[in-house]
C-alpha cells in the first residue's frame, strides 16, 4: 500500500486549516450579525474536524470498495451551500456583501495542487490525475492574488477578467473530480489502471476533495453570483 510522503503532512494538514480561517475571516468581515457568522466558522470547523476524523479512520478510502462512488461526497456540502444560499435571505445579503478581492484573492491557497505535481514525480499519484489538476490549481493559485488587486484597484476590465476567472477556475476543479474519480480505485476506475489514484482519498489527501475542493467551488459560485448581479463593487 502506498504511504503519504511524512514531509508533505504538516502542509496537507496546515493548508485546509488556514482556508477554514481566512473564508471565515471573510464572512466575518462581510456581516453585522455576529451569531450568523459565527455560526458559519461553526459549520465550517465541524466540516472539517468530520473530514480530518473520517479521513484519518480510514473511511474515505474503504468506501471505494463499495458500489457507491465516494467522490460523490463531495457534493453533498456544495448542495447545502446551495440550498442553504437559496432558502435563506440572511445569508443570501451576507453572501452578496462579500468583498470581492477577498473571496477571489483567499483562493491563493489553490497553489497547494503542487502536492499532487509532487506526489506524480516521487511515483505515488498517476499522470492523467496529478499533472492537469496540480498544474491547473497551481495557475489559478497564482493569478489569484492579480485578479484581487486589479480588482481592488478597480480597473475598468476587472468585473469582466473576475468572471472568467472564476468560471475557469470552476471549471478546473470539476476537471478534477472527473480525473479523480475516473483514476480512484473503485468499481467504476477507467483511466489510469496501471497506477491508481490510491492516495487521493486516504489521510491526510481526503482533505482536498472532501474539504478543500466543494469549499472553493462555493466561494466560485458565491463570487460569481455577486459579481453577475451587481454592476460594481466600492473599494474599501
Amino acid at each position: 500500500m502506498l504511504e503519504f510522503p511524512e514531509e508533505l503532512m504538516t502542509t496537507m494538514i496546515v493548508a485546509p486549516v488556514t482556508i477554514l480561517i481566512l473564508v471565515w475571516l471573510i464572512f466575518l468581515r462581510a456581516t453585522e450579525r455576529r451569531f450568523l457568522a459565527f455560526g458559519i466558522g461553526f459549520a465550517l470547523s465541524a466540516w472539517l474536524a468530520a473530514a480530518l476524523l473520517f479521513s484519518r479512520g480510514g473511511f474515505f478510502l474503504a468506501l471505494s470498495l463499495y458500489p457507491i462512488p465516494n467522490i460523490g461526497l463531495l457534493f453533498v456540502p456544495i448542495i447545502v451551500g446551495i440550498t442553504f444560499l437559496a432558502k435563506s435571505t440572511a445569508f443570501q445579503k451576507l453572501v452578496d456583501n462579500i468583498y470581492q478581492p477577498w473571496i477571489i484573492g483567499v483562493q491563493v491557497t489553490r497553489v497547494m495542487g503542487i502536492v499532487f505535481l509532487t506526489l506524480h514525480a516521487q511515483g505515488l499519484m498517476p499522470a492523467e490525475f496529478a499533472i492537469p489538476s496540480g498544474i491547473g490549481d497551481v495557475i489559478i493559485g497564482a493569478t489569484a492574488p492579480v485578479v484581487a488587486a486589479i480588482l481592488f484597484f478597480n480597473f475598468s476590465f476587472g468585473k469582466k477578467l473576475a468572471i472568467v476567472w472564476n468560471i475557469v477556475g470552476f471549471a478546473d476543479l470539476i476537471v478534477a473530480i472527473i480525473l479523480g474519480f475516473l483514476t480512484s480505485p473503485t468499481p467504476y476506475q477507467a483511466v489510469a489502471l496501471d497506477n491508481p489514484n490510491y492516495l487521493l482519498f486516504d489521510f491526510p489527501l481526503a482533505l482536498v476533495p472532501v474539504f478543500a475542493v466543494p469549499l472553493s467551488l462555493l466561494l466560485h459560485l458565491f463570487s460569481l453570483r455577486v459579481l453577475l448581479k451587481k454592476p460594481s463593487q466600492t473599494v474599501l
